[in-house]
């Protein structure tokens, strides 16, 4: 479903809920406090705060099953990339594996779930992405997917209209191969699929990200 269309059904419904996350000093549905910005969540194209996490099911080509990117146990961290990107998606995974190593070392990683969706199916396929998980030292047995929609198309109608990522295919005249040029976005997602945070930087760190997810885990309790 198109995001904006995707809110527009929405609105009703999240006027009529009687059941969010209490949060401790966010909004009925956040428990962390409102970011300092310069901007409402509204006015972006992708999921920001206080906003539902839109759903979609996406293929772990690795493990052979679907994922549902709502609806699971605890917290999520996630975001978009593609593997052949030698820019800013490296920075992204490094960043949420730096998280996953800190919530290993802690006994926080069964509580969060590591999402990053390809938006290059054709060249992201199971065994790509099992050596790209090696070369980025990333653990896929610790609560970590690659999720890669089917087609183009698909990946065209999940990571762009649906979650706002907007990206375009390159020709660099200096490469063989094509590349992308992207959106950069990170996500942390509550375990009820209410944004907390949208990093949005080109450098992100995983500290922050660390702190961010140990304040959320706290107070969901």
């Amino acid at each position: 479903m198109h995001r904006r269309a995707y809110l527009g059904s929405l609105s009703g419904g999240v006027a009529a809920l009687t059941a969010g996350c209490l949060g401790t000093s966010g909004t009925a549905e956040t428990y962390l406090a409102e970011p300092d910005r310069e901007y409402d969540s509204s006015a972006v194209q992708y999921p920001a705060y206080g906003q539902q996490l839109p759903e979609a099911t996406i293929a772990d080509p690795i493990a052979g099953e679907a994922i549902e990117t709502t609806g699971g146990n605890g917290d999520q961290l996630l975001t978009f990339f593609y593997s052949h990107c030698q820019t800013v998606c490296p920075r992204l995974i490094s960043a949420l594996r730096g998280v996953q190593a800190k919530a290993i070392e802690t006994g926080m990683v069964d509580n969060v779930r590591f999402r990053a969706v390809t938006f290059d199916p054709d060249r992201d396929d199971a065994e790509r992405l099992r050596q790209y998980a090696k070369r980025m030292d990333v653990s896929l047995s610790e609560n970590w997917r690659f999720l890669r929609p089917d087609t183009p198309d698909d990946a065209k109608s999940i990571v762009e209209d649906t979650f706002g990522v907007g990206f375009e295919r390159t020709h660099p005249e200096d490469m063989a191969q094509y590349m992308f040029t992207h959106f950069a976005l990170i996500l942390l997602v509550n375990a009820d699929d209410y944004v907390e945070r949208a990093y949005t930087g080109k450098a992100p760190q995983w500290q922050p990200i660390y702190e961010d997810l140990q304040t959320l885990r706290n107070r969901e309790g």
